[in-house]
This record gives C-alpha cells, structure tokens and sequence, in this order.
C-alpha cells in the first residue's frame, strides 16, 4: 500500500480558511486529512546570487543616514509679516 502522510495545508484538520475567512474543505487533500507521501510539495531553495554579497558588504560599509545633513543651515528667516484675519477665512466650522 501507498504512504499516506499527514496534509501539510490543513495538518490533518480536513477544514481550511478560505476567501473572506470562511471555513471549507482543504484543497491538498480533498477533505481526507491525509495525502500520498509522493504529492508532497517539496520545500524550494532559492538560488544564491553571487552579486548579493557585494551588495550586503556596501550597505553594511555605508554611512548612516542620520550623520549626514540633509541641508546645510542657511541664515534666512521666514517672513512673519503676513497675519491671517480670523473674519476671512476660508474654512469656518459651523454655528448651530
């Protein structure tokens, strides 16, 4: 006889969360609890990129962003001459 292990999307619970959180039959398994051992999904490894690494040793080199000014301070000071009148302006909440 076949090898028949465990689902691994639903663990044997035979219900599952759908779409909007409803509960329904498990789609791995059909509602069994239990699949062939050879329709086992078989977990990935992502490839490594050699290019990754030079990239993690640059952003672990960089200086951080906070000991460099994003702008150097400037003598100007803004205008505080123009005052706004409360009579005319443009939102007002309503009075009931």
């Amino acid at each position: 006889m076949t090898d028949m292990i465990r689902c691994p999307a639903c663990r044997g619970a035979k219900k599952v969360a759908k779409l909007g959180g409803i509960i329904g039959e498990c789609n791995s398994c059909t509602g069994k609890g239990q699949i062939l051992a050879s329709d086992k999904p078989v977990k990935v490894e992502p490839d490594v990129i050699p290019a990754i690494d030079n990239i993690v040793k640059a952003v672990a080199d960089s200086v951080p962003a906070s000991s460099v000014p994003l702008c150097a301070p400037s003598a100007t000071v803004l205008n505080n001459d123009v005052k706004v009148d409360g009579k005319k302006a443009l939102y007002k909440r309503k009075k009931a």
